[in-house]
């Protein structure tokens, strides 16, 4: 059987995707500034052409048939795509430009980058939003093909041919310890120095029932550190570690070094060898003929080297 596009209201896909993204109907409708009444009828609607209920209520929420899960990501790449073929055919403008951008951030790289490029913002595309997204997993391409982010920054893990990357900056890992720690004033730690202190850490953010990679390392060498305290973000440690005696952190050099500024910390060489790390910039590939989206990445990249390269 032949659809009749002709017959079809299409701003219905642009509903769709909202309520699939939203899972909730008066969200959806807040989010097209639409009431509850006509985001609820233009469900009913989409229910008829697809010939499935698309969200169903469970117990006080409501959840996708597997139809629409299916249906999901294919609808926001087919929309995502309408939306560069317009956007192409027009001419860029960062000064002018009103566009948004989702970017999938640490607060680790949004320590490090996002001052320095709203800053940079500010000064060539005043107009533009960005909307700094949680991050989970920075490999799956699903959270790209849903639209949960427009770029990602950071660790990526995974390899995806969907998913392009490139590489922002590296960074080595380095031992984190406030001023009155015992070990204060020595120069150099020892491994068994290192191990006799409690260690804060960071959950990782792609599994966090994975070992964590500093314990990867530790653990080729048949040694094992006491973790006393786990968070899922980088940020407080720095605090923690200043408040406390005891404490030793291992953190990424350069927000070591960021946070120096703020807090009472020493930064010294860890006593093993630890994989130095790769920080990348991502994007979904329906996004590589999108000029708008090349130009924020382009900047994003120049940010890195000046910033963070000449440190």
């Amino acid at each position: 059987m032949v659809i009749d596009l002709y017959r079809i209201n299409l701003n219905l896909l642009i509903a769709l995707d909202v309520l699939l993204a939203e899972q909730n109907v008066t969200q959806a409708a807040k989010k097209l500034c639409l009431s509850q009444a006509a985001m609820s009828k233009n469900l009913q609607q989409l229910r008829d052409i697809f010939k499935d209920e698309l969200l169903v209520r469970e117990k006080n929420r409501m959840i996708l048939t597997n139809y629409a899960s299916l249906l999901q990501p294919k609808l926001h790449q087919v929309l995502e795509e309408i939306r560069n073929l317009i956007e192409n055919g027009q001419r860029f403008e960062p000064s002018t430009s009103q566009r948004s951008f989702k970017i999938g951030m640490s607060d680790y790289m949004s320590s490090l980058l996002l001052p320095k490029l709203l800053e940079h913002l500010q000064k060539k595309a005043p107009g533009i939003e960005i909307i700094v997204m949680p991050v989970e997993y920075l490999g799956d391409p699903e959270a790209f093909e849903k639209g949960k982010y427009d770029l990602a920054l950071g660790k990526i893990f995974g390899d995806s041919p969907s998913i392009k990357k490139q590489i922002l900056f590296k960074d080595r890992g380095v031992c984190v310890l406030s001023k009155k720690h015992p070990l204060a004033k020595k120069q150099s730690i020892g491994l068994e120095e290192y191990l006799n202190y409690p260690h804060t850490a960071v959950l990782r953010t792609d599994n966090p029932e994975r070992p964590r990679i500093i314990d990867e390392a530790l653990a080729k060498l048949n040694v094992k550190r006491q973790v006393r305290v786990s968070l899922p973000y980088m940020g407080p440690i720095f605090q923690l570690i200043e408040e406390s005696d005891s404490l030793i952190g291992t953190a990424p050099e350069k927000i070591a070094l960021l946070h120096q500024k703020h807090y009472s910390i020493l930064i010294k060489s860890l006593p093993f060898s630890l994989q130095e790390m790769k920080f990348q910039i991502a994007w979904h590939h329906i996004h590589e003929s999108d000029l708008g989206h090349a130009w924020l990445r382009n900047q994003i990249m120049e940010i890195a080297d000046i910033a963070l390269l000449a440190k």
